[in-house]
């Protein structure tokens, strides 16, 4: 039988942090291997710094290197010893890359927050949390913002 995989998408923020706490209980109860990834948006446009054009894949790769030593900080944390945890980081639309992040790695579970908005806030904004429920062909567990977790 495969090992089953976690996915935790993060972005940098203490929101979407929330969600470690639960990915490591679930990570240790089931002895699962849990991928943290981070999706960088794809950059519109050259940007500018003095006289010096600094070009898109110039920007992916500082980018890329800002997630992976985030990420890296995470997973090296003394709490995650217990658990086979593995960093991704990967380019494009956050809800479709994560959709197609869990095909290719075959993830089991999702496990991410949410802002936790409702009505009209909601439908206006979206959220990456509810695109990936509602096109996920796999379980998906979202962290509510206004909870506080035990921050692993």
């Amino acid at each position: 039988m495969a090992e089953t995989k976690i996915l935790v998408p993060l972005d940098g923020s203490e929101l979407a942090e929330r969600a470690l706490s639960e990915a490591f209980t679930l990570g240790k109860a089931l002895n699962a291997e849990v991928i943290l990834l981070q999706v960088v948006p794809v950059a519109d446009d050259v940007i500018r710094q003095g006289a010096n054009a600094i070009w898109i894949d110039e920007q992916w790769q500082a980018r890329k290197d800002r997630a992976l030593q985030y990420l890296t900080g995470i997973r090296n944390r003394p709490e995650w010893k217990g658990v086979a945890t593995r960093i991704a980081v990967e380019m494009g639309n956050p809800a479709e890359t994560i959709l197609d992040f869990c095909q290719q790695q075959g993830v089991d579970r999702i496990v991410m927050a949410t802002h936790g908005r409702t009505g009209m806030s909601r439908w206006v904004l979206g959220s990456v949390a509810e695109k990936v429920l509602r096109a996920a062909d796999r379980t998906v567990v979202l962290i509510r913002a206004g909870i506080k977790n035990a921050g692993v």
